[in-house]
């Protein structure tokens, strides 16, 4: 491929850094969700499971959040279609609308005291909404803040997105420890459980016009003049591509099982299994959540000094050999000991947090990205995310054992360990695969003009690539 001068993305800083503001808005919104629903699982699960024996009732609730992620990977793929066809912010704003809106209609839902069986139907169709809208939302994000930010910052600014998510999990437990601080048990569980999900419907809409404000990214605009979008069906991205396939579902497995662990699960683990009350499971789950939002930033910046690939390695090596030390300090009746073993899991899940937004997207080609990420992340999300913490509650009731959730968490980044160390070469400071690098200094638009074969890294690989592939098929 001939270099050319002018498909060099010179991007504004400043203004990148309010795009990733206003895109992490909307996945602060999904995870107030999320939060909510962690947070509320308990009371949830009286008043929409009332009528099974209470040892199974949370495990009902955590099933209903598992079974509805089944329609997560039909979302990705038709926002990712409606992304490739309209461009990505239309796919952004439609999926803050849904979310919004979802999350009303489940704070307004009747309970199985009111109408029954109907209540848990209501209760999974509200829950499978979300998780359609979802579906567009976390990929759809992660590909767009990846394609407008410089290729030496990419970490950092991805990182916003993980610190969005935060936010929007730590708002959550906020307002939840409130509500149960300022309000009896009697009236959390018959009305004051619905307040914080009709309180989404006005930050939908502040997401709305923030996201309505954006501009598309430099690679979808170059791709969609030249109709690169569209070339390769699913069967063919899965045959050529399918050693970054393995690579980018590894990640995800990760990254969810982490995530969902600490933000869906830790809240009902301490409050149900720890028995340390809805107040205090909610007081310690914000202090993890804020200590966490610096740190995740830290390892977005450090990605980009030192590589994402050695700061991957370094929250896999961490997992795999501290997380029955982190569950069996929390399994101890004393709050320092907790928050001790609570800080351990943090600070090796901020460095999934801080790193994966940007390497997700960076591991696919710009001619398949969207489509390719939107898939894997959603079928590895609804495998090992939504099933985390139906998985991680079954593990403890059928055990009797408090720390066996770090037996799941310990396999899981054992084997990411071994897929990340074998199979993926780190992409910091690297334009990404497909287009032509981002740059925001003069400095750097020179530096790529004097090196147009570095700049152009990718195409070595393709064309290696194609040659194997041919070969195969002969």
């Amino acid at each position: 491929m001939k270099f050319k001068r002018k498909n060099v993305n010179v991007v504004d800083a400043s203004k990148t850094k309010k795009t990733v503001f206003a895109t992490g808005i909307g996945n602060a919104i999904e995870w107030f969700d999320f939060g909510l629903y962690a947070q509320l699982a308990v009371i949830i699960s009286m008043n929409f499971f009332g009528n099974m024996p209470k040892e199974i009732q949370l495990a009902s609730t955590f099933a209903v959040f598992a079974f509805a992620f089944i329609v997560r990977p039909i979302g990705g793929i038709f926002f990712s279609h409606l992304g490739d066809k309209h461009g990505r912010k239309v796919v952004l704003s439609t999926t803050i609308i849904m979310m919004a809106l979802s999350t009303l209609a489940l704070g307004l839902l009747p309970t199985q005291h009111q109408i029954g069986i109907w209540a848990p139907i209501l209760l999974l169709i509200v829950r499978m909404v979300q998780s359609f809208s979802t579906g567009g939302e976390y990929a759809g994000a992660m590909t767009y803040i990846a394609e407008i930010s410089p290729d030496k910052a990419r970490g950092k600014l991805g990182s916003g997105l993980e610190i969005g998510t935060l936010s929007g999990s730590i708002l959550a437990a906020v307002l939840v420890g409130i509500m149960y601080a300022v309000l009896s048990d009697e009236q959390m569980a018959s009305w004051g459980w619905r307040i914080p999900f009709i309180i989404a419907a006005p930050l939908g809409i502040i997401g709305v016009y923030l996201r309505n404000n954006l501009d598309e990214s430099p690679a979808y605009e170059t791709s969609l003049e030249e109709q690169e979008e569209l070339e390769y069906s699913y069967k063919d991205i899965f045959r050529k591509y399918w050693r970054d396939i393995i690579v980018c579902f590894t990640g995800v497995a990760f990254l969810n099982v982490a995530n969902y662990m600490v933000l869906s699960y830790m809240p009902s683990f301490l409050n149900g299994t720890i028995d340390l009350g809805g107040t205090m499971s909610s007081i310690l789950s914000t202090l993890t959540m804020a200590a966490m939002i610096p740190a995740v930033f830290f390892f977005g910046w450090y990605s980009d000094k030192v590589g994402n690939k050695n700061t991957i390695l370094f929250g896999l090596i961490g997992f795999s050999l501290f997380s029955v030390l982190a569950f069996w300090l929390m399994s101890i009746p004393s709050i320092p000991v907790i928050i001790m073993g609570l800080f351990i899991i943090a600070l090796f899940m901020s460095t999934f947090e801080g790193v994966m937004p940007s390497v997700l997207p960076s591991i696919f080609y710009t001619k398949v990205r969207l489509r390719t990420l939107s898939l894997v992340y959603n079928i590895g999300a609804a495998i090992f995310g939504g099933l985390t913490p139906f998985i991680l509650t079954t593990l403890v009731e059928t055990t009797g054992q408090k720390i066996a959730p770090s037996y799941y968490l310990t396999f899981i980044n054992v084997v990411g360990l071994l897929i990340f160390l074998f199979m993926f070469k780190t992409t910091s400071n690297k334009s990404l695969k497909g287009s032509y690098p981002n740059v925001d200094n003069k400095e750097d638009l020179q530096e790529v003009y004097e090196n147009p074969k570095d700049a152009l890294w990718w195409n070595k690989d393709e064309v290696t690539k194609n040659h194997k592939n041919k070969e195969s098929e002969v």
